[in-house]
């Protein structure tokens, strides 16, 4: 892979990779404060029907998971260290 002819400019690839890492900061901090003892609930006009801080967490762990899986191979394009 060392001859990549990119097809979308550098400047928007950082971009995305910016935002990739802001998405993984968010899901960090969500699953931050549910350990701190706050929970996220489904509701209906602002009334709580059920608990779904399960649910979110393993949300939050997905994104985080995903994104991070992303920046490998982003470092590894980088790095000439992907694999053709």
């Amino acid at each position: 892979m060392g001859d990549l002819d990119r097809l979308v400019p550098s400047g928007i690839i950082e971009q995305w990779v910016y935002h990739l890492r802001r998405q993984r900061s968010r899901a960090a901090d969500a699953i931050w404060l549910m350990d701190q003892g706050y929970t996220m609930h489904d509701g209906q006009h602002g009334v709580p029907t059920h608990d779904a801080t399960a649910r979110w967490r393993s949300e939050q762990e997905a994104v985080i998971a995903e994104v991070n899986a992303l920046l490998v191979l982003y470092d590894n394009i980088n790095l000439g260290q992907a694999d053709d």
